[in-house]
């Protein structure tokens, strides 16, 4: 009875995790260069029942020897959908899109600690610095790096125009790409992205930068929601198991005390 509470209990909280990644990605549909999640699951420890100790009596069997029961599955990670998003005409001067691999380097600063984040959303604007130049930040504050990890700086009197592959046109500058061993080890937070694991590489020739485009998110809203209403079904499934299973083993306890 107990197995049953487990499976049935495991697939809610499995079934809950499912839901609240697609709910994440529904939320950031218009998200500017959003990286959509997948849900893996996995089973949890399985083991095998032995029916019949006695081997004489399995004479004439035709179901397996021995039952092979699981405790319910589990959610075993939620991987990183990296197909390129459609491409978003804007016109904007500030406005980049990676078209092919690579990642925009941008830096936060918080009190004195300075880090490096990294992003597929190229919607900057301008911010002075002072003697009448400019640097280029996102929504967060994060300045634009370039292939040195330098801040992005031009003068306002100059025409700003970025060449495809990221040069900075009246400068020494180039905007700069990274990309990673293991990209499934970046951590999303608000936009820009964190690295827990695998390693920075340079990024391959295969890439363009478009000036004036936008990547746009790679969540298809109809797939999500096809994918939200299979996660329920699951989900009041298992409730119901759940409730089923309650009642067994009150019906059992009944028993007992009479």
């Amino acid at each position: 009875m107990n197995t049953s509470l487990f499976i049935a209990s495991s697939g809610v909280r499995a079934y809950q995790g499912k839901l609240d990644t697609i709910a994440n990605n529904i939320s950031n549909v218009e998200s500017t260069g959003f990286k959509r999640r997948e849900t893996a699951f996995s089973e949890n420890l399985t083991v095998s029942i032995q029916n019949q100790a006695e081997q004489e009596k399995e004479v004439g069997r035709l179901s397996p020897q021995g039952i092979r029961t699981t405790f319910g599955s589990r959610i075993a990670a939620t991987p990183l959908d990296l197909t390129q998003g459609a491409p978003k005409q804007t016109n904007q001067p500030f406005d980049f899109m990676v078209e092919g691999n690579g990642y925009f380097q941008v830096q936060r600063t918080t009190g004195t600690t300075t880090e490096i984040l990294y992003t597929r959303g190229g919607a900057f604007q301008q911010s002075p610095v002072g003697g009448g130049r400019f640097q280029l930040v996102n929504d967060h504050g994060d300045v634009l790096l370039d292939q040195n990890r330098n801040p992005i700086e031009w003068s306002a009197d100059n025409e700003f125009v970025v060449a495809v592959d990221g040069t900075i046109m009246g400068t020494n500058q180039q905007i700069g790409l990274v990309d990673f061993t293991n990209p499934q080890q970046l951590k999303d937070d608000g936009g820009v992205y964190r690295i827990t694991g695998g390693t920075i590489r340079a990024v391959d020739s295969n890439f363009q930068i478009r000036q004036g485009f936008l990547e746009s998110s790679n969540v298809d809203l109809n797939q999500e929601m096809t994918d939200m209403i299979k996660a329920q079904r699951g989900y009041q499934a298992n409730a119901r198991a759940l409730s089923y299973a309650d009642q067994m083993m009150g019906i059992a306890n009944g028993i007992m005390r009479s």
